[in-house]
């Protein structure tokens, strides 16, 4: 695979970003698991669904399973994947106000039985099961895309990238709970 020390790089920092967010989640006492920090905030839970619904999402997009719905036109998808994509991988942060993709949400009935264990572990499966299949989808011809809902077109790296800056900006989330 050209560019092997990229995605060695980017595969190590993955690797860094999940176990952060998974000691943010041995962090939570288990009474503020299922308790918004404030009205109208996730709950610890619903973070978590969300987390591993996005490497869900990406394992299944890398293996030619369905992508994000594009929410934005593709001019719009362009400008924002050449403007504030770079940012956001720069930085693990996501502009303010953005709304996650509704293949995303969490469902709050899905979130309210969610237990902290089960939720680690799931992630932890989903965020591997990702990391490996766009690794192996970035050795595909033609490379393969995943449709992101505001970026639009993405390879496998710049996707593992973005799931690693995600992951990254909702661990910060659950540092402030309980």
């Amino acid at each position: 695979m050209r560019h092997g020390w990229r995605w060695s790089a980017a595969l190590r920092e993955h690797e860094s970003v999940v176990r952060e967010f998974l000691a943010a989640c041995g962090r939570i006492a288990p009474e503020y698991w299922q308790r918004a920090p404030v009205p109208g905030k996730w709950t610890a839970a619903a973070v978590v669904l969300h987390v591993c619904r996005a490497y869900e999402l990406g394992r299944d997009a890398a293996a030619g399973g369905e992508s994000m719905r594009l929410k934005v036109s593709p001019s719009a998808a362009l400008i924002s994947r050449m403007l504030i994509l770079p940012v956001v991988l720069a930085t693990h942060r996501f502009p303010r106000g953005a709304r996650s993709p509704r293949e995303v949400v969490p469902d709050a009935g899905e979130a309210s039985l969610l237990l902290p264990d089960v939720g680690v572990r799931r992630l932890h499966k989903a965020a591997e099961q990702a990391a490996e299949e766009l690794r192996q989808a970035a050795a595909r011809r033609p490379l393969p895309r995943m449709t992101h809902a505001y970026f639009g077109p993405l390879a496998p790296f710049a996707t593992l990238r973005l799931l690693t800056a995600h992951t990254r900006h909702h661990a910060r989330d659950l540092t402030g709970i309980g």
